[in-house]
Parts: C-alpha cells; sequence; structure tokens
C-alpha cells in the first residue's frame, strides 16, 4: 500500500539525515489516525511531498505505533530513513495529514514484495541494521 505525506524541506532533509549520516533503521512521521490498509511486513512506501512536487518515497512498516499519552498525534507511522528513493519531482495536489495514493506517483514503480536484503522475524519483515 502506498501512503502519501507533505514533509517541509527541512524535515525531510532532517530525515534523509539520519538514515544516510546516522544510520537509523527506523524513523517516525505523526499523525492523528491510523491507517487501516497497511500490508505486514516492510511492503509499504511512504511517499513524501515537498514544496508542491513529490521528492521520493521510504519503505513503511506495516505495523503504527500508539502513544495514549499524545492527545493531538497519538499514532507512528514507522518508516525505513536509510532507503530513501527519489523520483520524478511531478506536481503534487495539496493534502494535510497523510492519504492513500491509487497509484506511485512520479513515475515510481508499482509496489514489490520483500526486497531480498531483508529478514523475516516471526511472520514479518525487518529492515537490516548492519
Amino acid at each position: 500500500m502506498d501512503l502519501a505525506v507533505v514533509m517541509r524541506q527541512d524535515v525531510l532533509a532532517d530525515k534523509l539525515e539520519d538514515g544516510r549520516a546516522r544510520g537509523r533503521a527506523v524513523a517516525t512521521w505523526n499523525t492523528r489516525r491510523v491507517p487501516t490498509r497497511l500490508t505486514p511486513g516492510w511492503t509499504n512506501r511512504l511517499f513524501v511531498a515537498s514544496q508542491g512536487r513529490w521528492r521520493g518515497y521510504f519503505p513503511l512498516s506495516g505495523d503504527a505505533v500508539w502513544n495514549p499519552k499524545d492527545e493531538a498525534v497519538p499514532y507512528a507511522l514507522i518508516f525505513d530513513p536509510r532507503r530513501w528513493t527519489p523520483i520524478a519531482a511531478a506536481p503534487c495536489p495539496s493534502f494535510r495529514g497523510w492519504r492513500y495514493l491509487e497509484s506511485p506517483p512520479g513515475g515510481a514503480p508499482e509496489v514489490t514484495t520483500q526486497a531480498p536484503d531483508e529478514t523475516v522475524e516471526n511472520g514479518r519483515t525487518t529492515p537490516r541494521t548492519s
């Protein structure tokens, strides 16, 4: 399943820095509502738009974290900031929060199954951390 969010340019730069320079395997995107159509494992993608254009996507976990202490945005989408894939900077319609995508933007390939470098633990794929 493909989801889309809009990030400010500085926020996207921070997420990319976390993955590239710091090697963080997991980052989060906080939201008010939880997506119900995500598939198990790392088979989903989080597409990012910034400054009115699609920029790329991150692998997105099928799990979301719930924080009952955060009333404003109690859910967190989990993605792998090390595996950013840039796409053509096609124009993006304006939206808030996140939304499902029926087709990938910017010439991105259709969703694939588990990547060859992922491992499976307890029936779920996890990003490599080494």
